[in-house]
């Protein structure tokens, strides 16, 4: 497939398009693709300028070996105050909107670990291709917090029992595991990862209108907006609490590992 860049390596986002699917690529290697407010920021923006634009579909992946390690914990940590908190919280909420209301399909090329919010997108989008290799994980709770998405949302998709037991435990579960409690479609060989997902998004594509997928998508997602509001209100209470601000600061001088 042909395969035209619009981005730089130096972004934190990297943007391509093959034959009219865009991917949307974390390129925060180093931190293994930490998502912090600017990715956040750019996320958004750039699945708002490509979900309405002429792309047929959506691949969301990273760079290295990481799909996304989650929510910058040191940028959680600075946060001076609730306000402060609820204000990243919400710039969240906004990226992740911006999938939920794009009306073109979206999919996630899982190319490694997959955690916390790095793991909560892959219950937003349409189709979840991974690896052989990677793993998913939501260990918010080690550090004082919890995953609004899994605890929404997430308990339609994997049942109450082991959405709770994956949010108290941070387990690490394998993508074959995965695979079987319907967090991921399908599992791949590592070589074949990125063929395959532009190959379902155009599949995908082909399947409905855009305004059938916006109809699908407003009634699928429309009862879980409360729930996911008041989720992320405590979790940003949560990242202000002394206990939350000590596991991440212990986190990032490497005294515990969650």
């Amino acid at each position: 497939m042909g395969e035209s860049k619009v981005g730089t390596s130096k972004n934190p986002l990297e943007v391509t398009e093959s034959d009219g699917v865009v991917v949307l690529r974390f390129n925060r290697p180093e931190k293994l693709n930490a998502l912090n407010l600017e990715l956040w920021v750019m996320l958004r923006d750039t699945l708002v300028e490509k979900c309405s634009g002429s792309a047929k579909a959506l691949v969301l992946t990273g760079s290295g070996r990481a799909f996304s390690s989650g929510d910058d914990i040191g940028a959680m940590l600075n946060l001076k105050d609730v306000d402060e908190a609820l204000s990243f919280f919400n710039t969240i909420k906004s990226a992740l909107e911006a999938i939920i209301e794009c009306p073109k399909p979206v999919v996630a090329a899982v190319n490694g670990l997959a955690v916390g919010g790095g793991a909560e997108i892959l219950l937003l989008v349409d189709y979840v291709i991974a690896s052989r290799g990677s793993w998913i994980s939501f260990p918010e709770a080690r550090l004082g917090l919890i995953p609004p998405i899994l605890l929404t949302l997430g308990v339609d998709v994997l049942g109450l029992r082991l959405a709770r037991r994956l949010a108290l435990t941070g387990e690490r579960v394998s993508v074959e595991e995965a695979l079987r409690m319907g967090l991921v479609d399908e599992v791949v060989e590592e070589g074949e990862l990125m063929d395959v997902a532009l190959r379902r998004a155009l599949e995908l594509s082909d399947k409905t209108t855009v305004e059938a997928l916006g109809a699908l998508r407003e009634i699928l997602y429309a009862r879980y907006r409360a729930a996911v509001d008041e989720a992320l209100r405590l979790l940003a209470l949560l990242a202000q609490t002394g206990s939350s601000k000590e596991l991440m600061r212990a986190f990032l001088e490497k005294r515990f590992k969650p």
